[in-house]
């Protein structure tokens, strides 16, 4: 599968560069590739781009099917802003802002959130209609205040059962499991629901599984 194939190919080229001890997991990587490609997202925003994990994968994946991306991102790290330069193939593509409130007149079909802007509670402005976001990780603050602003939403947290490899950034361990994400369906229509479903009931299994391994 070549969601899955370019997510780990990615994953392995970021492990090995500097700052890469916080970039996105490929299991969240091969989830905001499938959510893209699922919904025909066209509009995305991230919140905190990095070094450029999730931004280079998607411009990466969608640039040969001449998809029409426009990939907006905000990032104020002094080293993070060189090293994108660097990082991301497709960087003249990135519509690259210091913080949130610095976009004007524009909506996104999907946000990535992979850091905390100060504006963020905000965020309704920039919403579509139908907007999906994603929060990479286990932000608690970040999806507080997106369930708050959207009380009505639908939301699951997203896991798998993977194990860390042993080319995986940081310290993380062979033993632990992959970090997941918060989905979240701010207005969703009936394809969303059934996607929400799905995935809520998966989540329910691999916790089960979880449970049953840590014995």
């Amino acid at each position: 599968m070549r969601i899955k194939r370019i997510a780990v190919a990615n994953y392995k080229k970021f492990c090995g560069l500097e700052g890469s001890q916080y970039i996105a997991s490929e299991f969240a990587l091969e989830t905001i590739l499938v959510l893209i490609e699922k919904f025909s997202l066209h509009t995305i925003l991230e919140l905190g781009l990095g070094i450029g994990s999730i931004s280079d994968t998607v411009l990466q994946y969608f640039d040969p099917k001449k998809t029409n991306i426009a990939y907006f991102g905000t990032e104020n790290n002094v080293f993070c802003l060189k090293a994108l330069q660097t990082n991301v193939i497709a960087f003249n593509k990135l519509h690259l802002y210091s913080e949130l409130n610095q976009i004007k007149n524009h909506t996104f079909d999907f946000i990535i959130i992979d850091g905390y802007d100060d504006c963020l509670n905000k965020i309704k402005n920039y919403c579509s209609k139908n907007a999906i976001i994603f929060i990479e990780g286990d932000r608690k603050l970040q999806k507080e205040i997106i369930l708050n602003i959207f009380p009505k939403c639908k939301y699951v947290h997203v896991i798998t059962l993977n194990k860390s490899k042993p080319y995986a950034h940081g310290e993380n361990s062979i033993h632990n499991y992959v970090g997941g994400g918060q989905l979240i369906f701010t207005n969703p229509t009936a394809k969303m629901n059934l996607f929400w479903m799905q995935q809520k009931i998966k989540t329910f299994v691999k916790n089960k599984i979880r449970k049953y391994k840590s014995k």
